[in-house]
């Protein structure tokens, strides 16, 4: 049962992370939650439908689907993650003058639909394969809702947290966290792609399972917040990194693109009231 609570909670804990992070954020760009309901059944539409046909896809691309897919979700979520970190700091920047409701709502739904697919897929397989097929079902479902129960306990935690802040401070720290986020599932997207031979395999850069092993319960739950790899190759570690670079550079963009916004804002309220 031990290893169903860990392994579910993994799983569990990375779509949480997402979810309550882009819940405290939507509340900080004054958006309604009304978008949620139809993101999550998007997304447990979408595992059932991944994992139902996963031996279809696994067959695909000579063998490798599963890890080509697997690894664009990753690297889907991880760009509209990028996405988001401009639209907050557009919002942190310029309050309530720089918003972009569709688009964000667009941005926020797709993010945790991917979410759901990604993790719950895995989810669903685990509990087929070890409960069903394995017939330790009881174990399974036990574990896995301890597991679960853990997972939304942290991110109900997290989103609380997010929300005793500023609306601006929540924004920052919501794209620090999608940064975050972003980077870890860049490097597992790195790994599937060397799984698939689409990537280069080399030899491990280094390998810290001595401190923290992978199988562990932090080493899981690096694993779910950071990617954590005890003995990640190259490309993993230029993934990780090219990702962190690429959300400082969404951060950016989102703060100078409205640079001179609330400048022209505030002309056209000076201009209406002498009218």
């Amino acid at each position: 049962m031990t290893s169903a609570v860990i392994i579910v909670l993994r799983e569990v804990l990375e779509a949480v992370l997402i979810i309550c992070m882009l819940l405290a954020s939507s509340s900080a760009l004054g958006l309604r939650f009304r978008w949620l309901p139809p993101a999550l059944l998007a997304g447990l539409a979408g595992a059932l439908i991944y994992a139902v046909f996963l031996e279809d896809i696994s067959m695909a691309f000579e063998g490798f689907g599963q890890e080509i897919v697997n690894a664009v979700l990753l690297l889907l979520i991880t760009l509209l993650l990028l996405a988001h970190n401009i639209l907050a700091m557009r919002e942190f920047k310029a309050p309530q003058i720089a918003r972009l409701p569709a688009l964000s709502l667009l941005i926020l739904s797709a993010t945790i639909a991917m979410a759901i697919v990604r993790e719950g897929s895995e989810i669903y397989l685990y509990v087929y394969s070890y409960g069903v097929v394995a017939g330790d079902m009881t174990s399974v479902l036990a574990g896995g809702a301890i597991g679960t129960g853990i997972g939304f306990s942290l991110g109900t935690f997290i989103y609380y947290g997010l929300r005793t802040l500023s609306a601006r401070h929540c924004l920052l720290f919501s794209s620090i966290m999608a940064l975050i986020i972003g980077a870890g599932m860049s490097s597992q997207a790195a790994l599937f792609l060397a799984q698939a031979d689409l990537v280069p395999a080399a030899e491990p850069l280094w390998d810290t399972s001595a401190l923290v092993a992978e199988s562990s319960l932090m080493g899981e739950l690096l694993q779910a917040v950071i990617g954590y790899e005890a003995s990640p190759i190259a490309a993993q570690v230029g993934m990780f990194a090219g990702a962190l670079l690429l959300s400082l550079v969404a951060m950016a963009i989102g703060i100078f693109s409205v640079r001179n916004l609330p400048a022209r804002a505030g002309a056209t309220q000076t201009q209406r009231s002498h009218e």
